[in-house]
């Protein structure tokens, strides 16, 4: 298995190691405050220690090679799987690869990451101890640090921490560890976020700025992130009607453009035509509305994040039935099926932890709550793309593998 996983990363590799660009990749080269700072820091170590960027393309790619072979010897010690099995689950792992081990983007390295960090909690919970806690600590920083997506990690983190407090008969040693271990993810994150901006702020916001005339913001994912999207997401539910909402006359006749000219786009929600609708609305809305809401700022001497957030809240909160089927809407023309399935299966594994208190339910409770949190957190602060949700959909599917191997052998599950 390592043989043939190897083998077909070299081939990779020798086929092209020519690192793509993408929409994103300029922002991980220059090192925006939009994003955590591990990614551009691997960018430009590797780039000072070998001169180029086809040395990125080849730390990337081991490291998935890495993470592959780990995860497929986790499991399969944990399940007691055969080679073939073996086999198959790493030739299935490898299929992603094969489309984006060249981009200059974070899903490579968080697809490695992800597959070693669930591999250590795996083995956390079928085996609590020193190493395997600290191992998946450090991935769980790793990720956090990679990319902000994965802010969904501290709710899964909680709940498995409190799985494997329970199923440890409550120690108190145990829950020392298992709180220090949270404060430490915490702590090294978020230290690390507020340091960067700290060093970084006026570099990037003083080019950013030059290259932006009159842009007088702060270049943080906590002031432009979660807004950027909420906006545009207030907006397609909303209608011109709205803008009654609103006492400031600046603000009424900025959006009144935004909602005129999204009607006879057919962008807003109204004029919803099925799968795809809202990929197209959001480039419109967001294109012609930057210029405006940037005017709006410099007029109402406040930032575009401030006048995103008031617009997001006063809209949503006015139009929640309907933000709420948004939200289903996204799910639906998207991805259902890894939403549905992982959510009943969340339902029954809990049952059977608090029934039986099993490893094996604790590890069900934990995969399923990986999968419905980022779909969750890309469904709301997000537009809905494969690649953001490789990280757990692959890995889910793995899972169901094993379980219908296990079903079709009238095998028992190890618990």
């Amino acid at each position: 298995m390592e043989i043939m996983i190897f083998g077909g990363v070299l081939i990779l590799l020798y086929y092209s190691s020519d690192p793509i660009y993408r929409s994103d990749s300029g922002r991980y080269l220059n090192g925006s405050l939009l994003d955590p700072p591990m990614y551009s820091s691997i960018l430009i170590i590797l780039q000072k220690l070998f001169g180029n960027l086809k040395s990125v393309v080849i730390f990337q790619t081991l490291l998935i090679c890495l993470g592959i072979i780990y995860f497929a010897k986790t499991i399969s010690k944990i399940f007691k799987l055969n080679t073939i099995i073996k086999i198959t689950i790493s030739f299935f792992l490898f299929l992603p690869i094969i489309e984006f081990y060249d981009n200059l983007l974070t899903e490579p390295i968080c697809y490695a990451l992800t597959l070693l960090f669930v591999s250590f909690v795996i083995k956390l919970i079928y085996n609590f101890n020193s190493k395997n806690l600290i191992l998946s600590t450090i991935f769980a920083s790793a990720l956090l640090l990679t990319r902000n997506q994965f802010i969904f990690l501290y709710p899964v983190i909680l709940l498995l921490f409190l799985g494997i407090f329970i199923l440890n008969n409550s120690k108190k040693k145990i829950a020392k560890s298992l709180i220090l271990s949270f404060l430490i993810i915490f702590v090294v994150h978020n230290s690390l976020i507020f340091l960067n901006t700290y060093v970084n702020k006026n570099f990037y916001e003083k080019k950013y700025v030059t290259e932006n005339n009159k842009w007088t913001e702060s270049l943080t994912y906590v002031s432009l992130g979660p807004s950027y999207f909420l906006f545009i997401d207030a907006i397609y539910i909303s209608n011109s009607k709205d803008v009654k909402l609103f006492e400031n006359e600046n603000l009424q006749k900025t959006l009144s453009k935004i909602f005129i000219e999204m009607n006879d786009k057919k962008s807003l929600i109204e004029h919803y035509d099925g799968r795809g609708h809202f990929a197209k609305s959001l480039a419109d809305i967001r294109n012609y509305s930057g210029g405006l809401l940037l005017e709006l700022a410099n007029q109402e001497n406040t930032s575009v994040s401030k006048l995103k957030r008031e617009i997001s809240v006063t809209l949503i909160s006015a139009n929640f039935g309907k933000y709420i089927k948004q939200i289903f809407k996204k799910f639906y023309d998207t991805t259902w099926l890894f939403v549905f399935i992982p959510f009943f299966i969340l339902i029954a594994a809990l049952i059977d932890f608090f029934k039986y208190k099993s490893h094996f339910s604790l590890f069900v409770t934990f995969l399923s709550t990986f999968v419905l949190a980022n779909h969750f957190v890309v469904y709301i602060f997000g537009r809905v793309q494969p690649r953001y949700l490789i990280y757990s959909d692959f890995i889910f599917l793995v899972f169901i593998f094993i379980f219908f191997i296990f079903l079709f052998k009238k095998k028992k599950i190890p618990h």
